[in-house]
């Protein structure tokens, strides 16, 4: 051991690249809590790791930080190792450069117990360093030794024999994670809204000669959904729907929609009444967050043909209200209430041509979902928000049987414009899929002329737009009872 007669005062820096050893390095797992104290500051563990060569270095990961800061951190580090002060004979003082996300934030020790126990010291990164870092929620932690830190110290702590340097703490902060819960309830608020939209129920069937029950089974890349309808003209009817959906950034969604109705017919063309509407949807966060919500809606529909021309309309106006809840990773699951509007009309053709039959069709829905303002379980104000979303699809579809009318080919082309916009965090995690894209269908359909009725049908979603494209295969079998 070398003698220690001089101290090294601590410095901060920064911008400075962590320097990555490829060196073996050794990682003592423990468990990560986290603890709320006064005023919102939270400590969190920075598990203990070390390093079994000389000059070495060793890192670790921390999760489920709060995500924005309202003052400066305190690194509280315990070190044990071969961490001596500068003595004669030009040996320098021995010491650890710490760095977070790669940024150095200061230098530890040296302590000088010369690996006799471990020493105490602390660390302050400013504001300003610490919220870029912290923004995803995350630290990577690592411990860079000087040249002169060795590998003679004996077993610490579970350690192995032989490290140069042991090392854990905590590190404490003012954090603030409401804006991280409004981003995720925002992104959940989005999905939802599509979902709900893609699953409505047909109501112009009651009016345009497709009437009947169903029931359709759907297999799509990345999404599935079954679908069941009771029969007939009505007056009375029910449908179920479910969907699971799987985004590239690995937030999975799944949703569940019930409907029932009832209506009264006004000549042979026309019918008017109300539906309820009952869904449930999860969703699963890449980051181990996790939003659910079950919710319904109410109103008026109609269906008609509005003209001696093959012509339809039909249009729903529903409000209602959800039950949420938020879990944020590793933390306790916090309630939120919220209110919804969907507004929805579609426009339906039909053209007969001498060899197949056309049908242009053009729908416009616009949906508003509103979080309620909730205090979550830290004590932490999460403020209300809201997201808007509208999309109009205009398409032509159309069939031409082939053989003996047994089966029918069908196929479309379709351009979907989408915007979903909103207030507060939303308006920064939403609307990554705004503008327009186009989808291809094509298919074939078989109907044996005594109710039964199957189709095979295959889809691409997403032209036009770098990011989203989808692939799909749908299956539907209809039987009318």
């Amino acid at each position: 051991m070398k003698n220690s007669n001089k101290d090294l005062g601590r410095k901060l820096t920064r911008g400075v690249q962590a320097i990555r050893n490829s060196k073996k390095l050794g990682i003592l797992a423990t468990p990560l809590f986290l603890v709320a104290t006064a005023a919102h500051a939270q400590s969190t563990a920075i598990p203990q790791v070390y390093s079994t060569v000389t000059g070495g270095s060793a890192s670790t990961t921390i999760t489920g930080l709060p995500t924005e800061t309202n003052g400066d951190a305190t690194l509280d580090l315990s070190l044990f190792g071969d961490l001596d002060y500068a003595g004669g004979g030009g040996f320098d003082a021995e010491t650890l450069t710490v760095f977070l996300d790669g940024v150095n934030v200061g230098v530890v020790g040296p302590t000088g117990t010369q690996c006799a126990s471990a020493v105490n010291q602390s660390l302050i990164v400013d504001q300003a360093t610490l919220a870029p870092l912290i923004a995803d929620g995350q630290l990577d932690i690592t411990y860079q030794a000087s040249g002169e830190v060795n590998n003679l110290c004996e077993a610490y702590n579970g350690s192995p024999s032989g490290v140069s340097f042991v090392v854990s703490g905590t590190i404490t902060y003012d954090g603030v994670t409401g804006p991280a819960a409004q981003e995720q309830i925002a992104s959940f608020m989005e999905n939802r809204a599509r979902a709900l939209v893609q699953n409505q129920p047909d109501v112009l069937r009651f009016v345009d000669g497709r009437a009947g029950g169903r029931f359709n089974a759907d297999v799509t890349q990345g999404a599935g959904s079954i679908d069941f309808a009771s029969a007939g003209r009505g007056p009375v009817w029910a449908t179920l729907t479910g969907s699971a959906t799987e985004f590239e950034e690995g937030n999975d969604q799944s949703y569940f929609l019930g409907a029932a109705g009832a209506h009264l017919s006004f000549g042979d063309n026309t019918v008017v009444g109300a539906m309820l509407q009952m869904d449930w949807a999860e969703q699963d966060f890449a980051n181990g967050d996790k939003a659910e919500g079950k919710g319904w809606l109410v109103g008026p529909y109609f269906a008609s043909q509005i003209s001696e021309h093959p012509l339809f309309l039909d249009g729903r106006l529903l409000y209602g209200k959800t039950d949420n809840e938020f879990t944020p990773d590793g933390d306790a699951t916090d309630s939120f209430d919220g209110e919804r509007l969907l507004a929805m009309l579609n426009l339906e053709g039909r053209v007969e041509m001498e060899q197949f039959t056309m049908f242009p069709n053009i729908s416009a829905s616009y949906v508003r979902d509103t979080q309620n303002a909730y205090t979550d379980s830290n004590a932490v104000d999460i403020d209300a928000q809201e997201i808007e979303q509208t999309e109009v699809a205009l398409g032509m579809d159309f069939e031409k049987p082939i053989s003996s009318h047994d089966l029918v080919l069908v196929g479309g082309l379709s351009g979907i414009w989408s915007e979903t916009v909103g207030d507060a965090a939303a308006s920064s995690v939403i609307g990554n899929h705004n503008g327009w894209r186009g989808r291809i269908d094509a298919g074939v359909n078989y109907s044996n002329g005594a109710g039964l009725n199957a189709g095979l049908n295959a889809f691409v979603d997403g032209l036009g737009e770098d990011d989203l494209k989808t692939v799909g295969l749908s299956l539907a079998v209809n039987y009318q009872f």
